[in-house]
């Protein structure tokens, strides 16, 4: 007979066992259903569609929605709840996705069967994985794994013990001892942390991955969601080029206060305050390029909303952190580099 503490280390151990594999199986039939899509729309007769757009478009979403859930399905095996609402978001996501074969079926009415064939798959598949997202939020093991609650029901007085029953403890003691204790020391740290501020170098880093994060993520997002920047007679792209380039120009003079920062120089405020007033000159320098762009009426006003859009997300998160560190009490660390 285990103690309390005991069955729950247990009940948590068969949770994150179960819960997984179903991860595993789940991206597994993600996998398998963007394969028979594949094949489906290039074998099939009367699925078949001449048109490059069409192709490039599902490889495009189920690129990017493998890699999405992927991460997605990763982030939900450490046992964070707040990851549930991470995938619901994904689920948004894959609903709205349907714009683009609705939008490319606009434009190409000759082969409506294949395109209503697709957004119904899509339909399918987006309650399938809503189905999913209940079983995240509602089953017992995944409360147990999540929430660090057990619900039984009136039949179910025994259930726990059923369920450690024939179990040994000590094996999953020993596995979970190490794991437990560098929690504990997480909490320590993170208590910790809260009593002191952040140092400068301690700052850079974080820096240095929103910059180069930023200079990674934004290109491959527009370039797999290409179809939003498409121009009317969908021979050009719009942004592909633009944000890359303005990426570039944001990790570079961005890359000065990192390493003011890392060093400890006392100049690092006023220099993250000109990379500011710098973003801003580059705004106002861009402006009649990005004019010349509306002017020539080759795009949808559309594309020109989504760009701006991106670009003020790449701000907002630059300007946040800039602000946190203008306002930051704590200058230099206590023993400045050389």
């Amino acid at each position: 007979m285990y103690s309390k503490q005991e069955q729950n280390l247990i009940l948590y151990q068969k949770a994150k066992q179960k819960i997984t594999i179903h991860l595993i199986l789940y991206f597994i039939l993600l996998c398998i259903y963007f394969f028979l899509m594949a094949y489906l729309f290039s074998n099939i007769e009367f699925l078949k569609v001449d048109d490059s757009s069409f192709h490039s478009m599902l490889i495009k979403l189920s690129a990017g929605q493998l890699i999405l859930y992927g991460i997605t399905f990763v982030l939900l095996s450490l046992g964070n709840k707040w990851f549930r609402i991470l995938y619901w978001i994904d689920l948004v996501i894959t609903l709205l996705l349907i714009y683009f074969p609705i939008h490319l079926l606009l434009s190409n009415l000759k082969n409506i069967l294949p395109f209503f064939i697709l957004v119904a798959c899509m339909l399918v598949k987006t309650i399938a994985l809503s189905q999913i997202g209940g079983y995240l939020k509602n089953d017992r093991w995944c409360k147990i794994y999540y929430d660090h609650t057990i619900e039984l029901d009136d039949e179910d007085d025994d259930w726990v013990e059923k369920q450690t029953k024939n179990v040994d403890y000590n094996k999953i003691k020993e596995k979970y001892a190490k794991e437990m204790e560098q929690d504990e020391q997480d909490d320590e740290d993170e208590y910790e942390t809260e009593k002191a501020p952040m140092t400068l170098p301690q700052l850079s880093v974080r820096l240095g991955i929103i910059i180069y994060g930023e200079l990674i993520l934004f290109p491959i997002l527009i370039q797999i969601f290409s179809n939003l920047f498409e121009s009317m007679d969908m021979q050009k792209v719009f942004a592909t080029k633009d944000i890359f380039v303005l990426c570039i120009f944001t990790a570079f003079i961005w890359t000065i206060p990192l390493f003011y920062m890392y060093y400890n120089q006392k100049a690092t405020k006023k220099i993250i305050a000109c990379c500011m007033i710098g973003e801003l000159i580059r705004i106002l320098v861009y402006l009649p390029s990005f004019m010349k762009y509306y002017n020539s009426h080759e795009y949808s006003i559309r594309v020109f909303i989504f760009f701006i859009l991106i670009d003020i997300i790449r701000l907002l998160i630059l300007f946040t952190f800039a602000i946190h560190v203008l306002k930051s009490e704590q200058e230099y660390a206590p023993n400045p580099r050389d």
